[in-house]
């Protein structure tokens, strides 16, 4: 090196920003999955939360669809044998994958 040690020289900078770029190449696709998984739990929680608001009310629903945020929701209810009712919530998450969140109540 020189004998004045009074910076950095180029080729020490470049160094640097390579090691750092390397290391950020290979994190950014995890931070990538753990937003979306975020998103996908958020979205799961605002559908259980609906459905126990809806399974609450104990009132005949009709089949419905409805879109928040990007999502679309679709609402089935169906009655079982007995006099129970069962609630539905289906979704397509940011992740690509389909959840569906149900409740049942008499």
């Amino acid at each position: 090196m020189l004998q004045n040690n009074n910076g950095y020289l180029l080729l020490e900078s470049m160094l640097g920003l390579l090691l750092f770029s390397a290391i950020a190449s290979i994190c950014l696709p995890f931070v990538y999955i753990l937003h979306q998984e975020q998103k996908t739990t958020e979205q799961l929680m605002f559908a259980i939360e609906e459905v126990d608001q809806l399974s609450l009310k104990k009132i005949q629903l009709q089949d419905m669809e409805w879109t928040r945020n990007g999502t679309s929701y679709s609402l089935i209810t169906k009655k079982g044998v007995t006099d129970e009712y069962e609630i539905c919530i289906n979704f397509e998450a940011s992740n690509q994958k389909e959840y569906t969140a149900c409740s049942s109540y008499y």
